[in-house]
């Protein structure tokens, strides 16, 4: 995919220029974000990520099995992660943005829920971890409430029912 870079080094540093790098590819990408994979492969135990969220991306609220965890750093910018019910129903709002914003810089869940991570600012840049090894069909689940990104109609019912709809413009 051309809006993911891949790691390849065992000792790996990044500067501000991968914030660039990655709001460039966002620009570029049909789903507005962008990524690089710190670690080696999805076999990893641990999976680290900078991801790019330009304002109007959208992920699928989705839920990872009890017993992996993830955890979210904001590095640049703002966003909102709506926790929802199995039912569909939001039951929280985090608020989020780097460390000098005065919001929260760092979220963490040990448990399966339905989240939807939103950027509100032009873009939200931020650290992800994720319990490996990665098998997507076992690792994200997405709920039958939760509009594909093609489905126009229902996503623009989606965000109404959310109050999300000044974020996807």
């Amino acid at each position: 995919m051309k809006n993911v870079l891949r790691n390849k080094k065992y000792l790996v540093t990044y500067n501000n220029k991968i914030l660039s790098k990655l709001e460039n590819l966002a620009d570029k990408s049909k789903l507005l974000r962008s990524r690089v994979c710190i670690h080696l492969n999805n076999k990893s135990k641990t999976h680290e990520m900078i991801i790019a969220l330009k304002k109007g991306s959208y992920i699928q609220p989705h839920i990872h099995p009890n017993g992996k965890s993830e955890a979210y750093n904001v590095i640049k910018g703002k966003m909102i992660v709506n926790v929802f019910n199995k039912s569909g129903k939001k039951i929280k709002i985090i608020k989020m943005g780097e460390l000098r914003s005065g919001l929260n810089f760092y979220y963490r869940m040990s448990k399966g829920y339905f989240h939807m991570p939103v950027a509100i600012s032009k873009y939200c840049v931020y650290h992800e971890i994720y319990s490996g090894p990665f098998l997507k069909d076992k690792d994200v689940r997405f709920p039958k409430w939760a509009p594909s990104y093609e489905n126009k109609i229902q996503l623009k019912k989606f965000f109404k029912k959310n109050k999300l709809e000044r974020y996807f413009k």
